[in-house]
């Protein structure tokens, strides 16, 4: 950036390199027309140079005159400084030094003479003049300081002083930015939001996908140096991709960085302090003294932080004890360091003594158990080899995260021990299948609970119970009844000794097992008559085991027999309570969004339920099979809605192949005859070929489970029956389909299926009219309709056969109707206009779950927020950063709250950070399992 040194020529700083146009902090210098001052400063890295670059571009097309000096490139000396200013001026107009040079003379007053006489010329040049002073921090006289703040202080009004420096400024400017005259960028001002991230990566590498682009901003925490040096690490790789793009850190791109801009600014004993804090991944100041040892006090480890915290180098960190309020002494807040800064630190830490290493990691445990900080002391107790220990903390954590109804911290704790200390831990053996279980992994947990079950003496008779309750959930995950009717002789004999945690988990289970069974009454029993669950006193209300999943036992209990009125409000007060209670109830709260959805899909259609899927739940992996089967078919009739058939058999496809691969066969059933529905709607032999062998697989379905007991919800052979039915229906087979309508409808009514009677007496009634029969086919739709109005049911009823809505009319236009019956079908009528008339889009349909990352239960905009905090943005700078209203930003918080099972802005943070250090050893440590 060299000044000009030919009068006349414009001091303008040119660089041929693409620059991105920051337009909000544009805008911001744009209104800086009533200030004297504009400050920018920020270490090296953090784009002011960049920034100023692409305002001069705006200045100059505003016809403002730029002068350009920067003193890291001017000798020692202030004639040096003098001669430079003037000939900056210079090349904006020749005029604006002449009376300088010729009042210049050597004495104590020759500086303000001066300015005097420059600030004179500026005001007579009469336009707008923009002076720009960088690596103001180089300068070292103090008449060259005084100069640039009598600059300030005597300019006239057509004169901008910008001031860019990497340190606080060496002089005093006599005007406060309360005062209005002086605008401050600092580092939080200077570093690249997310969406500005997305679009400089972008434009440096076509190639890169907005999730990869989000992954490198997370790491770089919008550093433009570090945004820059990510970027050509990854185009310099070529056909390697980067671990970058993945979110990991590595070290070796940005090193050189570091040592050169970062490290010699430090003292010996704050590069010290930072080595021994990498192996961290949070601290605090009374932490670092622990660490560092030496005599060293909490108040000196508080001193040395805060300039760092100044330097962006720390950020405060989402655990407790966090102060917001910046009167919090410093050695009550905890801190991350920046994670890059962090990789290339843990490279010095790695080449220590393992003797000091082990030192260390035994210090941070004893240090992190102290402060009841499970996951931290487990992970450094690993590192320093003390599995004995790291085993123990695991197991009590688990229990006390378990009951708390915290799934996510249980989940990630147990993930850091590795399978040799499982397997010489019996107890240990059991979370880690729990932990297998909340994450989908069925067969590994089919696995584990058939090791244990090997190992008859390794459990209490307590922790066996445990077993038996957990073999159960995983036959209620894997819709396996037979296994669940297999268990529940041990189920219903508890152990003197069973704990209250098992005793919670069977009351569920029960009710679950009475459910399927068809005696809905008995499964509302249990959660009415036996008391609530308690563990260690307190009321248990979130978890899987316990009153508000009990709850929506109940609510579903309803469903399933049709009463869609008294589901709803059953779900409702659940989820007005759970939200009440907050992240604790996570789990009963996404449980009864997940049955919401049938109620959303009945009153609204299958497009609002399936926007709510995708903007609400993100992925249709329900915590039930229930819930996974009616989300499946609410979103692939979403499709069928928008007319998109061919999306709608791949997506049926697609879940097929999920459902075979976990067994899934009553759930994999109802997808099958799903699809033989479509395939039917299709005109012509190929549809008919394709219905025939979705039928036949049906028929083997059916010859796999030949002894379901006659009770079990939705039985394969119920669903194989209707098959056949709509087979025979087609083929023109009508009297021997009527015939099996009758009956197989008679069976759901005694059974308390009224939701499934009303749907086969629609199809009986287009029989009917099919033979001829027009007074027994409005005999039969009139007898749907008053059922159907008095259990809540309007999408059934539409969704029942392709001509339902043409037989349900040709009922409302039979004299002397009955007004209720008459409004209720306007009311039918409305919801099929508001889904054929005006096409709206349907929502893409959700995956299932391929990985445990949190952020896949998110929508694009939650996880935006959510990255957003791990830069500790409050709400208003997020809502700023995303074009948001603050309500907006609220309402997407509390959704990320409950999806996260978090219990506030800082947890979440700490939720996504610790997926992204799942695979961190601190340095030396072990990976986890």
């Amino acid at each position: 950036m060299q000044p000009a040194s030919i009068l006349g020529t414009p001091a303008l700083r040119t660089r041929s390199r693409r620059l991105l146009v920051r337009q909000g902090l544009l805008d911001r210098l744009d209104a800086s027309g009533g200030r004297r001052c504009v400050v920018l400063q920020a270490p090296a890295g953090f784009g002011k140079s960049s920034l100023l670059l692409t305002w001069q571009r705006e200045l100059v097309s505003a016809d403002a005159g730029i002068a350009w000096l920067r003193l890291a490139d001017l000798p020692e000396g202030d004639l040096h400084f003098m001669t430079s200013l003037m000939t900056a001026l210079a090349g904006i107009d020749s005029a604006i030094p002449k009376e300088a040079v010729a009042h210049a003379r050597p004495d104590a007053l020759a500086m303000e003479r001066l300015v005097i006489a420059l600030v004179r010329g500026i005001a007579a040049h009469g336009r707008r003049v923009v002076l720009i002073v960088d690596d103001v921090q180089c300068a070292q006289s103090g008449h060259v300081l005084h100069a640039l703040r009598l600059l300030v202080e005597y300019a006239p009004s057509n004169l901008l002083c910008v001031f860019a420096s990497q340190d606080e400024l060496p002089m005093t400017l006599g005007h406060t930015p309360a005062s209005k005259t002086v605008l401050e960028l600092r580092n939080d001002d200077l570093r690249f939001s997310l969406p500005e991230s997305i679009d400089y990566l972008g434009m440096r590498l076509p190639q890169l996908d907005e999730r990869a682009a989000a992954a490198i901003h997370r790491l770089t925490e919008g550093w433009p140096a570090l945004l820059r040096l990510a970027s050509a690490d990854v185009r310099r790789r070529r056909g390697v991709q980067s671990p970058l793009v993945h979110g990991v850190p590595d070290p070796e791109p940005f090193a050189a960085y570091f040592h050169a801009h970062v490290f010699p600014r430090l003292s010996a004993t704050q590069l010290r302090l930072l080595t021994c804090c990498a192996a961290c991944t949070r601290f605090s100041a009374p932490l670092c003294a622990d660490l560092v040892g030496d005599g060293y006090t909490p108040a000196q480890c508080a001193e040395l932080l805060e300039p760092l915290a100044r330097e962006g180098l720390l950020s405060a960190a989402p655990e407790a004890p966090v102060a917001e309020d910046a009167s919090v002494p410093m050695h009550e807040r905890w801190w991350h360091m920046h994670p890059l800064l962090r990789s290339v630190l843990l490279v010095r830490f790695s080449a220590w003594p393992e003797a000091a290493r082990v030192k260390l990691h035994a210090t941070a445990c004893h240090s992190f158990m102290t402060r009841g900080m499970r996951h931290q002391a487990v992970r450094h107790a690993l590192a320093a080899g003390n599995r004995e220990t790291a085993a123990r903390l695991a197991e009590h954590g688990a229990q006390a995260l378990f009951v708390q109804g915290r799934m996510s911290e249980t989940i990630a704790l147990l993930r850091q021990i590795d399978a040799e200390t499982v397997g010489n831990n019996a107890n240990l053996g059991l979370w880690i299948a729990w932990v297998e279980l909340a994450d989908y992994r069925l067969d590994d947990c089919a696995r584990s609970i058939e090791r244990l079950r090997a190992r008859p003496g390794a459990l209490e008779p307590a922790m066996r119970y445990r077993l038996t309750l957990l073999d159960c959930l995983l036959a209620i995950r894997n819709d396996d009844n037979d296994a669940l009717s297999r268990l529940l002789p041990e189920l219903l004999a508890p152990p003197p000794a069973a704990d209250e945690f098992a005793l919670a988990g069977r009351r569920n289970v029960l009710t679950w097992l009475h459910l399927h069974r068809g005696e809905f009454e008995q499964a509302r029993r249990i959660q009415r008559d036996e008391p609530a669950p308690r563990i260690d006193g307190e009321p248990v209300a979130g978890t899987l085991f316990g009153s508000l999943v009990g709850q929506c036992l109940v609510g579903l209990s309803y469903a399933v027999e049709g009463h869609m009125h008294r589901a709803e409000r059953i779900y409702r007060q659940v989820l007005d309570e759970a939200q009440e209670r907050g992240a604790r109830c996570a789990e009963a709260a996404r449980l009864t969004a997940q049955l919401l959805v049938e109620v959303l899909y009945e009153q609204h259609g299958p497009l609002v339920a399936a926007r709510f899927i995708q903007e609400q739940l993100g992925t249709h992996d329900g915590l039930i099979p229930d819930t996974t089967l009616r989300m499946i078919l609410v979103a692939n009739r979403a499709q069928q809605a928008a007319g998109r058939w061919r999306e709608a058999l791949e997506h049926l496809a697609q879940t097929g192949c999920f459902l075979r691969r976990f067994g899934m066969d009553r759930t994999l059933a109802c997808v099958l005859l799903e699809q033989l529905e479509i395939q039917l709607a299709n005109d012509g032999a190929e549809g008919a070929d394709a219905a025939r062998a979705s039928l036949q697989e049906l028929e083997a379905l059916h010859d796999r489970h030949p002894g379901v007991e006659p009770g079990t919800l939705r039985r394969i052979a119920d669903i194989v029956e209707r098959a056949r039915i709509r087979m025979a229906v087609h083929d023109g087979e009508l009297l021997p389909a009527l015939a099996r309508l009758e009956a197989l409808s008679q069976c759901y009514e005694e059974r308390g299926q009224l939701s499934l009677s009303v749907t086969l007496q629609l199809q009986a009634a287009e029989v009917e009219r099919r033979l001829g029969r027009t007074e027994e086919s409005n005999t039969r739709v009139c007898k749907s309709l008053r059922l159907g109005h008095r259990l809540g049911l309007l999408q059934t009823l539409l969704g029942a056969h392709p001509n339902a809505l043409q037989l349900i009319r040709t009922a409302g236009a039979t004299p002397r109707l009955d007004p209720v019956l008459g409004f209720f079908i306007e009311r039918i009528e409305a919801l099929a206009q508001s889904q054929s008339g005006t096409r709206v889009e349907a929502p893409p349909v959700p995956r299932f779950r391929d990985d445990g990352r949190l952020t896949r239960l998110l929508t694009l905009r939650e996880a935006e927020i959510a990255e957003l905090l791990l830069q500790s943005l409050p709400n208003k700078k997020i809502a700023l950063t995303l074009g948001l209203s603050l309500d907006t930003v609220k309402w997407h918080l509390k959704n990320i709250y409950m999806k996260l099972d978090a219990h506030g802005r800082g947890a979440v943070a700490e939720r996504i950070r610790h997926e992204l250090e799942r695979d961190d050893g601190g340095g030396d440590g072990r990976r986890g399992r």
